[in-house]
This record gives structure tokens, C-alpha cells and sequence, in this order.
């Protein structure tokens, strides 16, 4: 899912690492690529071609011309 390469909004844990129980509070986490984007380091993607096609149009602009990823949530781009 390209939610686990980019990143996505995730249930918040207060400082006790408890879940909030009321469920209204989430906090944005980076995916593993989004994280890698962010550090410059690499990023092997192995058996590319069995990745849906819903997380190959996801990389789309990270691997095209443009070599960057805007990540509406966050309401920025990266590259």
C-alpha cells in the first residue's frame, strides 16, 4: 500500500504510550520512503513489478522528471 511508503495519519499515544481512548487524535507518521526522501538515503525496491498499480502511480512522481512527492496532508513537497 503506498500509505506504508509515504506515510499516514496514525492513532496518537499520549506519554504513557497508551491510545487515546477517545480515537478523535491521530498524528502523522512517514512512511519508510517518505522517511528516506527526508535523510537522502537510498532506497532499494525490490520486485517492483509486483507492486499494484496503485502504489506504482504513488512513485510516479518521485521517479519521473519532477523527483519529488507533494503529500497533501502534510500540505508540502519533498524531493
Amino acid at each position: 500500500d503506498i500509505s506504508d511508503l509515504m506515510g499516514s495519519d496514525l492513532p496518537f499515544l499520549d506519554d504513557d504510550n497508551v491510545e487515546c481512548t477517545n480515537g478523535s487524535v491521530f498524528k502523522w507518521c512517514d512512511g519508510v520512503l517518505l522517511r528516506a526522501i527526508k535523510r537522502g538515503d537510498w532506497v532499494l525496491l525490490d520486485e517492483l513489478n509486483l507492486a499494484s498499480q496503485s502504489v506504482l502511480e504513488g512513485l510516479n512522481s518521485c521517479l519521473d522528471h519532477r523527483a519529488n512527492v507533494f503529500i497533501p496532508e502534510l500540505g508540502e513537497t519533498f524531493a
